[in-house]
């Protein structure tokens, strides 16, 4: 009697935990496939960069047209003739949400994708990814950056870019290649940089001067994770600005003055 009573709780209990294990499991893969908008409201941690200054005359603002599901805005890649043009915008590890927690270095990435409208087939905006690491030289940073080449797009629509993480090409800045840039496929790059710390995920747009493009970015997907863009985001902060010298002096006086007073009242006191 008492056995067949502890065998039925037993089993009990086992079907309680295996229902709690597929709770959890299933809350990780539905958090896994998170889609988070971005707007004025909350950027996410995403930053804008643009030279020239967005301010100046002729340049796109950062809003962009509406997406290809239906939101009313995405993020302006758009560039002018006359001046070289670099836009991006990024995310930075620090920043990641809840749902990208468990992305640190290289090997933890498991799948990117990104919706683009662009005016021509090829070289629309393209994914970055940042690492940076310590060695004997101190501080050190790299990036690779997603070849367009590799993939075309159909002109002036929304398409997906998606990242095949076997075979797309991504070329680096040189700094782990001796100087020298090169084309590899993500795996090959895993060989050198996968166990490199992630500093940051951007989007990232250079533009001759001699060319114009309309260019919108939206729907950016990282690890399950996508940012839905549906208004603008923040500037970067502007590179701090060294004060002239000329003020010091004057402060040096000021302070001296200070002093004096100071002594003054306390004699009189």
């Amino acid at each position: 009697m008492w056995q067949s009573i502890l065998f039925v709780r037993a089993q009990r209990r086992q079907v309680c935990l295996l229902m709690l294990a597929l709770a959890i499991l299933g809350t990780r893969l539905a958090w896994g496939q998170e889609t988070l908008v971005v707007d004025q409201s909350d950027n996410r941690g995403w930053v804008f960069s643009a030279k020239p200054d967005i301010s100046l005359p002729g340049e796109a603002p950062i809003r962009g047209i509406a997406d290809h599901a239906g939101g009313n805005a995405s993020l302006n890649f758009s560039t002018t003739l006359g001046n070289d043009s670099s836009r991006a915008a990024t995310l930075r590890q620090s920043d990641f949400p809840a749902s990208m927690s468990d992305i640190e270095t290289f090997n933890d990435l498991t799948s990117m994708s990104w919706r683009v409208n662009h005016s021509s087939t090829g070289g629309y905006p393209k994914i970055a990814i940042w690492a940076n690491w310590e060695d004997s030289g101190g501080a050190q940073r790299e990036a690779i950056y997603f070849r367009p080449e590799s993939l075309a797009i159909t002109a002036d629509q929304w398409d997906q870019v998606v990242i095949d993480l076997s075979t797309s090409q991504f070329k680096n800045n040189g700094v782990t290649t001796g100087g020298v840039k090169y084309t590899r496929t993500f795996a090959t790059w895993l060989q050198t940089i996968g166990d490199f710390r992630v500093e940051s995920i951007q989007i990232s747009y250079n533009s001759p001067a001699s060319t114009a493009y309309e260019s919108y970015v939206d729907y950016i997907e990282v690890n399950g994770t996508t940012f839905n863009f549906e208004g603008a985001i923040p500037l970067a902060s502007p590179t701090a600005v060294w004060l002239p010298f000329w003020p010091l002096p004057v402060s040096a006086v000021f302070l001296l003055w200070l002093v004096r007073r100071r002594l003054s009242q306390q004699r009189c006191a």
